[in-house]
């Protein structure tokens, strides 16, 4: 491991930064699904995400928390939501692990990071606010940021109801959208992340920078610019039975994911079945959905294409990663949704469905929220031109969104705070170098729980019984192993209960009186 030093040097008030402490930028990306990336099978145009997995470290087996805020509860401390308090946000009268309120003492990688001389940015989504205590310092600014421009409601994409700008909340008047006609967040989350940057790089260039983009796309409502949308109309007629079966085979021919297509989603129908005016309109949603993804990718061209002009971009690490599977939820919020108007448009509210999260989510079985694979799973990028890490490489390795806080820690090559226990693991030897080590992951989220170790996971969705997969052949969760495997699964099922007790986790039958609808409103259809 290449020594990697940073020289707190009290210099008329800046830091002094060693030539080797790499710049950190993070890119999260809300409700996609596992192989929505070109990469990863399907007929996206990511050109800059697949640029940076061939010319990076892929990771196959990497996983979030099944959910929005958990996951990035658990990227932004390094714990298990439950842990930190972010399981839900319940309020204070929910047990310890579901109000929703982060303890002040938890501290958040922009915090760690801050201290060891780090400039650091937030633009987009957050999440993380607390629900009762302490609000206003919950927000980024309060939270190790020294800039952020936050995302408070995604309602809509081209008008959204509520921006944080620094300290400054916007609000969109009732009677006027109050947006130019041009704005897209998408854009507008990139076109932030540049600025901080430019003006990082003009004021401070001495400095390291972490800059965690949080992008809202591609999770509802499907909205995106048109002349993007117009180059996937049609491109998807073939249907979601079609592309799981085009995707699972680009996934086993590059050796990223082998293993048998599970049946499709009981809640979807035959794509067959449906009318070609059924089959126009469920085109529409996915061609939206695919160029929401498509100007991600372009942001992030964008801003790899600043750091380079500014020779910062072998410095760089860049993580790019999903907080869960795609979503198969069937809401309708905000300014609702006008069937008459252009798929993808302003006035538009709609959303993937279970057909093509199903698609999306190939080659897994469910979506977001459960903790079967199809939930749980995305791809984890990590590109480091100057970091000794290889290019092209796809590891699989277990590794989970905890592992993120100290296996950058220890890129920057700092300690974590010694009086905590941290449940994640640096993953920088196996970037390096490849190394592995055996893995006990937890998972827990409305009822749906999952414990995987090494080969072999234990899976059990809400009011239903243990499973047994083997990840190593099936990781498409088809054959179920407890009937020849029943002590290996005891021993599992007694590991996650073991991890429950000590983490706050807490049966959900106790939860329903918070929410009593939950989970079942959101249980596909």
């Amino acid at each position: 491991m290449c020594q990697l030093t940073l020289l707190l040097i009290l210099t008329s008030g800046h830091c002094v930064r060693a030539a080797d402490t790499p710049n950190i930028i993070i890119v999260m990306v809300d409700d996609m699904g596992y192989s929505d990336l070109g990469y990863f099978g399907s007929a996206i145009e990511t050109p800059v995400l697949d640029n940076l997995a061939s010319h990076g470290v892929t990771f196959s087996n990497f996983y979030n928390t099944a959910r929005c805020w958990s996951t990035r509860a658990s990227l932004m401390t390094g714990f298990y939501p439950q842990q930190v308090n972010k399981a839900m946000s319940f309020g204070p009268k929910a047990p310890f692990g579901y109000q929703g309120n982060i303890p002040r003492e938890t501290k958040f990688l922009s915090e760690l990071l801050q201290t060891h001389g780090y400039s650091t940015y937030h633009v987009g989504k957050w999440h993380l606010n607390n629900r009762t205590i302490d609000i206003e310092n919950s927000w980024p600014l309060g939270r190790g940021f020294d800039k952020s421009y936050c995302v408070v409601s995604q309602n809509n994409f081209f008008a959204p109801w509520r921006m944080r700008d620094e300290n400054q909340t916007i609000i969109r008047s009732e009677n006027s959208r109050r947006w130019p006609k041009d704005y897209y967040m998408t854009t507008a989350i990139g076109e932030r992340s540049r600025i901080y940057l430019q003006d990082h790089l003009r004021n401070t260039p001495e400095k390291p920078f972490f800059l965690y983009v949080a992008h809202t796309a591609p999770h509802f409502p499907l909205q995106a610019p048109h002349n993007v949308t117009s180059k996937y109309l049609g491109k998807y007629m073939h249907g979601w039975d079609e592309e799981r079966k085009r995707r699972q085979a680009i996934l086993q021919e590059k050796g990223i994911v082998v293993t048998g297509l599970p049946e499709r989603d009981q809640e979807a129908v035959e794509w067959v079945t449906l009318s070609r005016g059924d089959q126009i309109e469920w085109d529409s949603r996915m061609a939206v959905h695919s160029a929401m993804i498509d100007v991600v990718d372009q942001e992030v061209g964008r801003l790899i294409a600043l750091l380079s002009d500014r020779g910062v971009y072998e410095d760089t690490v860049i993580f790019f990663l999903s907080d869960n599977g795609a979503s198969a939820e069937v809401l309708v919020r905000g300014d609702g949704d006008d069937p008459t108007v252009a798929p993808g448009s302003i006035a538009s509210y709609e959303c993937l469905e279970v057909g093509w999260s199903n698609a999306c989510n190939t080659p897994f079985r469910e979506h977001k929220m459960w903790t079967h694979e199809g939930g749980i799973s995305t791809p984890l990028i990590v590109h480091w031109p100057n970091g000794n890490i290889g290019s092209g490489k796809i590891t699989r390795q277990n590794g989970h969104v905890i592992d993120l806080v100290p296996t950058i820690m220890d890129i920057v090559n700092s300690s974590l705070p010694v009086a905590v226990e941290y449940p994640g693991k640096s993953l920088l030897g196996t970037i390096r170098s490849g190394k592995t080590h055996r893995r006990t992951l937890f998972w827990e989220h409305l009822g749906n729980r999952a414990v995987r170790r090494g080969q072999w996971k234990a899976v059990s969705e809400y009011q239903h019984a243990w499973q047994l997969f083997d990840m190593r052949t099936d990781r498409g969760e088809n054959i179920e192993l407890s009937e020849y495997h029943p002590a290996l699964l005891k021993q599992l099922i007694s590991k996650w209960d073991d991890w429950a007790e000590a983490s706050s986790v807490v049966h959900w039958e106790t939860m329903r009186g918070f929410h009593p609808n939950y989970p079942f409103e959101y249980k596909r259809k």
